[in-house]
């Protein structure tokens, strides 16, 4: 009999619908593999009169994260309407940051296997979660960088598996096109996107530099408006080399991602990243930082990680990949090897229904 399993899910309205951690549920259920059924956290949705402050008063006493708020409460109760109703096998909360309250308390009298995936990385719970600890009551805990293992054990002894964050390496793939590279692009391009935990001071000085040393490298910057406060961003919105994009869609951003000749991602910390792997799939090297899931999604074949803060690093890194157009390409080519050989959302979604099975049998 196929295992039953419920999915506390959630999309953020700013990633495509080829993008986020939601694709592994889509993979699973069209493997057959398991009756699954979902509950969504769902921020936003309008809700009956009066309910925001019984559901805020609800959730008060369980607010460990700065994520967490009545739509997570609205979800947890959700929740439980259906594991009553429905009886499964096994909860998998996707994002425990953003939705694991109450539900644990309930745990022991519903008879429910619960399962949690963390996104963010141990900096992250050491200075913003109240209560780290919550996580042991939970039957297992996927974490998508290795570095995380070591943190969460502690609290979950034997039960943290590193599973990798996938792609969806069939819409993220190398332009078709096949490029000249024997010469020097004329104009060669930089993409970065994204905001959480990015290094933006670090960013913005590596292409005033770069621009300082070549005008002709162009840099586009995938950035909602939202996130454009920054007084110090004027300092490269001046250049005319760098192109602002914003609310793109999932074609325009593989465009963006296949027209240019390296990923340009300066961060503080990281466990996956979706920018990093989409612009791997799209056969892109990378300069990036060394630093947490950088080290278990990249190699030095096609990745040149600096350490945190590292301006010239990033600098002769960037100039010397542009120089080399050949080398561009081979690098660019491993990246989408190693995005195929380990990355894709196939290949994680047969991870994580081991781990079901694991947990499943284990309480059997």
């Amino acid at each position: 009999m196929k295992p039953k399993i419920l999915w506390l899910r959630e999309r953020f309205g700013w990633m495509g619908s080829h993008s986020g951690y939601d694709q592994l549920c889509e993979t699973i259920s069209h493997m057959s593999t398991v009756k699954s059924s979902s509950v969504w956290r769902e921020m936003g949705k309008k809700l009956p009169k009066g309910s925001r402050r019984i559901l805020t008063s609800l959730g008060r006493g369980v607010k460990f994260s700065q994520f967490y708020d009545h739509y997570s409460t609205l979800a947890e109760l959700e929740v439980l309407w259906k594991t009553i109703s429905q009886r499964p096998d096994l909860l998998h909360i996707n994002y425990v940051e953003n939705s694991l309250g109450f539900l644990l308390n309930w745990k022991k009298t519903l008879s429910l296997k619960m399962i949690g995936t963390v996104h963010q990385p141990a900096s992250w719970w050491r200075l913003m979660h109240c209560n780290t600890n919550y996580v042991a009551g939970l039957d297992a805990l996927i974490v998508p960088a290795t570095r995380e293992v070591s943190y969460f054990e502690p609290y979950l002894d034997g039960r943290v598996f590193f599973v990798p964050h996938g792609v969806d390496i069939k819409f993220f793939h190398p332009k078709p096109e096949i490029e000249n590279f024997d010469k020097v692009p004329s104009y060669p391009r930089c993409v970065f996107s994204g905001t959480w935990l990015r290094d933006i001071y670090t960013l913005i000085e590596v292409i005033d530099k770069i621009v300082a040393q070549n005008n002709k490298v162009g840099f586009d910057i995938i950035l909602p408006r939202y996130s454009r406060n920054n007084p110090a961003l004027y300092k490269i919105a001046r250049h005319e080399q760098v192109v602002w994009h914003a609310e793109v869609s999932d074609e325009r951003l593989r465009a963006l991602y296949q027209q240019a000749n390296l990923l340009l991602l300066p961060v503080l910390d990281s466990t996956a990243n979706n920018a990093l792997l989409e612009a791997m799939s799209c056969g892109l090297p990378v300069v990036s930082n060394f630093i947490g899931g950088l080290l278990d999604y990249t190699r030095s074949d096609f990745a040149d990680l600096l350490p945190v803060g590292d301006v010239d690093g990033m600098v002769e890194a960037v100039m010397r990949l542009i120089d080399d157009p050949k080398e561009l390409k081979i690098r660019g080519a491993a990246a989408r090897l190693f995005v195929e050989e380990n990355f894709s959302w196939d290949k994680i979604a047969i991870q994580t229904l081991d781990i079901y099975s694991k947990i499943l049998s284990k309480y059997d």
